[in-house]
């Protein structure tokens, strides 16, 4: 970003002989993985806290109550369990990537329309 007295900052070069496109690119990477890590902290703060889930996390009868926090809580559920958020965590990303794409298409249809 850009503060004064400091100027333009990108230690990385991330952005040299960067575009417009990819600029905003990373950008929007960068805000939505900052709101991802504030909601794990937020939820591991809470389970920590000792807020659970009511009920059973699979058939068996297995309490979320009786999961520890933090990662390793991952080690404790089975392995299906895990493969299932990770595939419900892919289908979120794909239906905001969809709907991105639609909303996209209605503003440069409406701004044409508009005369923009």
């Amino acid at each position: 970003g850009v503060q004064a007295p400091l100027g333009f900052w990108d230690p990385l070069g991330l952005l040299d002989e960067a575009d417009q496109e990819r600029f905003d690119r990373l950008r929007t990477v960068e805000i939505k993985h900052g709101r991802i890590s504030m909601l794990a902290i937020l939820g591991h703060l809470v389970t920590t806290a000792g807020v659970r889930l009511p009920g059973a996390y699979d058939l068996a009868g297995d309490q979320f109550s009786s999961l520890p926090t933090g990662l390793k809580a991952l080690s404790a559920l089975p392995a299906a369990g895990v493969a299932q958020t990770i595939g419900f965590i892919g289908l979120i990303e794909l239906g905001f990537a969809q709907i991105k794409e639609e909303l996209e298409a209605d503003c440069e249809a409406r701004m044409d329309a508009a005369g923009w």
